[in-house]
């Protein structure tokens, strides 16, 4: 194992550690909450990432997959008592449910800019859904007060709950992506035609990914209502859309870390650029555009040019006189 122990190995454990320990650095209430707000919108990111960046489904649909999860979780919890530790799984199961039957069964008949429509639809129909079933859901003020992963938490319970969720649901991801399954999908991803050479049923494998992103995805949705304490239907609006989409173009689409750096990118330095005011948006764009015309595959690929250049300063040899 020490063979295989090298400066990035290092650098992982270092980042782990820092985590870890970061509560009891003084951090505070507040920086926890941005912490956890990394830690489910990296899962939901990463697992969009696994639909289009891997399997190749232009889907426009997650966003609703973690509004169906968190209500799901939402509703169980305060309406009928269910703890979290099941409302979590629960609200996976149902969204995988739903997704899988109004998404996954239709999209087999359907591709590229067709799926997009269709997902696209299906995240739009859900708040205009929410709204009409107020006595459920809230309406247009949402659920509040959901109660959260066990009572009397604080900020420090649901940091570490969450990043215990983040490192389990990565770690799924991680498993599939080096599995047949997941060369399954980007056969299916770069040709069609190839994959059913090589005996890929397209049928399974769509749904598969379909069922899985939304189980995690749907999982997320509960994690964030608990850690929380609420969710609207603005979380379908279009802000959280197009910026779940960037942390995903901008850390690497096809990836494993382009999501989880992007997600970073985007939730701090969207935060910090909380200063600038209404520039908000025009900076953090231009911070985008800046970064993918010099990196086209995005910061993962900034990352490997940095990584090239460590390891050929590490392998350069002394001169001799």
């Amino acid at each position: 194992m020490l063979k295989n122990f090298n400066w990035k190995s290092a650098l992982y454990i270092l980042v782990i550690a820092f985590i870890l320990l970061y509560p009891w650095l003084g951090a505070s209430s507040y920086n926890k909450h941005l912490f956890i707000l990394f830690f489910i919108w990296s899962i939901v990111a990463a697992n969009w990432n696994l639909m289009m960046g891997y399997a190749g489904i232009n889907s426009l649909g997650n966003i609703g997959f973690m509004a169906i999860g968190g209500y799901t979780a939402g509703i169980l919890a305060k309406s009928f008592g269910i703890p979290p530790l099941l409302t979590v799984p629960i609200a996976g199961l149902v969204t995988s449910l739903v997704v899988t039957l109004a998404l996954g069964l239709p999209a087999l008949r359907l591709s590229g800019i067709y799926i997009a429509l269709l997902t696209l639809i299906f995240a739009d129909t859900l708040p205009s859904l929410l709204t009409q079933t107020r006595e459920i859901t809230g309406g247009a003020m949402g659920l509040h007060e959901i109660p959260p992963f066990y009572p009397g938490m604080d900020k420090t319970g649901a940091y570490y709950i969450c990043f215990v969720f983040f490192l389990i649901v990565l770690g799924i991801i991680y498993r599939v992506i080096h599995s047949p399954t997941g060369m399954a999908f980007v056969a299916l991803r770069d040709s069609e035609n190839f994959a059913y050479c090589l005996g890929v049923n397209k049928f399974r494998e769509r749904l598969k990914v379909f069922a899985l992103s939304s189980l995690l995805t749907g999982a997320a949705g509960g994690m964030y209502v608990h850690a929380l304490g609420d969710i609207s239907p603005t979380t379908l609006g279009i802000e959280p859309f197009l910026l779940t989409i960037a942390m995903i173009e901008l850390g690497g689409v096809g990836t494993f870390f382009g999501p989880i750096l992007g997600a970073a990118v985007i939730v701090f330095g969207n935060e910090f650029l909380r200063l600038a005011g209404t520039l908000r948006l025009t900076l953090l764009g231009a911070l985008i555009c800046t970064i993918i015309l010099f990196y086209p595959g995005g910061v993962i690929q900034l990352f490997h040019s940095l990584e090239h250049q460590i390891e050929r300063l590490l392998k350069r040899k002394p001169s001799t006189s």
